[in-house]
């Protein structure tokens, strides 16, 4: 075959006619229940009248077809019929649950009676997939350990739920489902588009994004890049599919794109997720380059692994306060730095790096404070930051306090908002608590503990409180104080449940009997007052300013 060629059948069909493989590089099985449930009830709800389910892309490999796009819902629908042998195999129709098989399943090698499946899906989920979905004649007892295994497994039970009711619906009949067999297998239709080779199966999977069928950015880089590696396709598949099964292993499919995007922002500037794919089309224009970009992908994948966890091999090779610096960036949810992060790891020596890495949370911190910097402006200065970095032109930890040095928050900017400061995230509020206390000591021996499991967040003046228990406060007080972080300290768990929201002189019986300094120091109040929650506060600022400093 030398030309596309277009095709209408039904799906069921299409299945049991032909043999279908997923190609190593496709993503793995991603629908959730919800799409496996809006499949069957869209199929219910159009029977017996034809119902058009979309383009399935495939190549042709003569003894089999290529599966380019159409994976999820061809996974689905033979998931479909599983769910039907598995009930025939329940009500003991052995007969048909073998009938099932033959046509849709799998069929036996008349010479070997080996079972060679209608639909391989990839490297990653074949094997979960036939043996514990297909060859099995139930899902009791099932056990999956990848993201996508999951998923399968849990489509399967949407099916089965859902055979299950239409067949007790009919009198526990088969009849019904009899009939649906036969308008999936003639009259649930699909459009076969068949191309003569991958560069085809590309351009058209591309083509049909831009006509309409929504496909990830994941899916369209891949496809494009893939398509532009010319006769190092195997290589380019090889290399790709070794970045993503360690990052989807480890995390999970949808870290992959914010992965790529982190990545090419570290090199190219500020990237938006709908930009991503344009902007490696329009970069990445032959194959040296393809082959490239794709390696660049492979040989960073375990640094991004090593910013996502404090955990991670890599860092028993730095200093242990890398480790404190990664957790803090985990503590805080902070994301927006993963491309500068990234490009630290790449370019610079050991030493600079764990400098940097301190750099950067003492910058975050600030603009948390400050706000000067709005989530999106930080993101762009953290990637502009990356691509100069990764540009030789930031070359230490001092050229990157330099560079930063025009929009990082100045020291008397981040005291005086420090001093004002409201926090409403908890994780935020025992994060900065924690570093402060650790300030008050001589050494760590005893400190903090940031696990909400023992140790809570504690509001002096309390979230709800009582206006005869707390006169210094009157409602608008109340609000303006309350979350503070002159009014917040840490305490141990079962000691705060014991005061709860009690009134503050019976507060103190308990804070003096902490181990924790800055909550043991509160018996110094004889009462809680505004003012008192600003001396705190302030207190706190000048503290705070030398814990996150720009020093190196």
């Amino acid at each position: 075959m030398n030309t596309i060629e277009f095709k209408i059948d039904g799906i069921g069909h299409f299945i049991s006619d032909n043999y279908l493989k997923v190609p190593i590089y496709q993503r793995s099985y991603t629908w959730e229940k919800s799409n496996v449930n809006d499949l069957l009830q869209d199929i219910k709800s159009s029977y017996p009248d034809e119902y058009f389910i979309g383009t399935i892309v495939v190549n042709d490999k003569d003894d089999y077809l290529e599966i380019i796009d159409g994976q999820q819902r061809l996974a689905t629908i033979t998931i479909f019929f599983t769910a039907i042998r598995y009930l025939m195999h329940q009500n003991n129709d052995e007969e048909g649950a073998i009938e099932i098989e033959n046509e849709y399943l799998f069929k036996k090698d008349i010479r070997t009676r080996d079972k060679k499946p209608k639909l391989t899906l990839n490297s990653k989920d074949n094997d979960f997939f036939i043996k514990e979905i297909i060859e099995k004649s139930t899902y009791d007892n099932i056990k999956t350990d990848r993201e996508s295994h999951t998923k399968i497994l849990g489509a399967l039970e949407s099916v089965s739920e859902f055979v299950k009711n239409e067949y007790n619906l009919n009198s526990k009949s088969f009849e019904y489902l009899y009939n649906l067999i036969d308008f999936i297998k003639n009259d649930v239709k699909i459009i076969i588009v068949s191309v003569p080779d991958e560069a085809n199966a590309f351009t058209i999977f591309e083509t049909l994004n831009d006509r309409g069928l929504a496909l990830s950015q994941t899916d369209l880089i891949k496809n494009y890049l893939f398509n532009k590696s010319g006769d190092r396709l195997d290589e380019a598949q090889e290399i790709w599919s070794k970045f993503t099964g360690a990052i989807e292993a480890a995390e999970s499919e949808n870290e992959i794109l914010q992965y790529i995007r982190h990545h090419w922002s570290s090199k190219n500037g500020f990237t938006r997720e709908k930009q991503l794919f344009k902007n490696v089309k329009d970069k990445t224009i032959n194959k040296n380059q393809t082959l490239t970009l794709i390696s660049e992908f492979e040989q960073d994948a375990q640094s991004y692994l090593a910013i996502l966890n404090p955990q991670h091999s890599l860092w028993s090779d730095y200093s242990p306060n890398c480790k404190e610096y990664i957790s803090t960036f985990r503590e805080l949810k902070l994301t927006q730095n993963k491309p500068l992060l990234l490009a630290i790891l790449k370019q610079f020596d050991k030493k600079n790096v764990e400098k940097a890495l301190k750099l950067v949370v003492s910058w975050s911190v600030r603009n948390l404070i400050t706000g000067i910097v709005g989530a999106g402006t930080l993101e762009h200065e953290f990637s502009n930051q990356a691509k100069l970095i990764n540009e030789g032109k930031i070359k230490n930890a001092l050229d990157l306090k330099e560079s930063i040095k025009s929009f990082a928050p100045s020291d008397d900017q981040f005291k005086k908002s420090f001093e004002i400061a409201t926090v409403s995230k908890q994780y935020i509020a025992r994060y900065y608590l924690s570093e402060i206390e650790k300030s008050y000591r001589d050494t760590t021996e005893i400190g903090p503990l940031n696990n909400p499991e023992k140790v809570n967040l504690e509001h002096i003046l309390p979230i709800n409180y009582n206006l005869g228990s707390w006169p210094q406060f009157d409602e608008d007080a109340h609000k303006s104080y309350y979350k503070r972080i002159g009014n917040l300290t840490l305490m141990d768990k079962k000691m705060n449940s014991e005061q709860k929201n009690e009134e503050f002189e019976l507060k103190k019986q308990i804070y003096e009997k902490s181990e924790i300094v800055i909550t043991k120091s509160l018996d110094e109040y004889d009462q809680w007052t505004p003012e008192y929650i600003e001396k705190r506060q302030k207190d706190f600022a000048e503290k705070a300013v030398n814990v996150w400093n720009l020093k190196i």
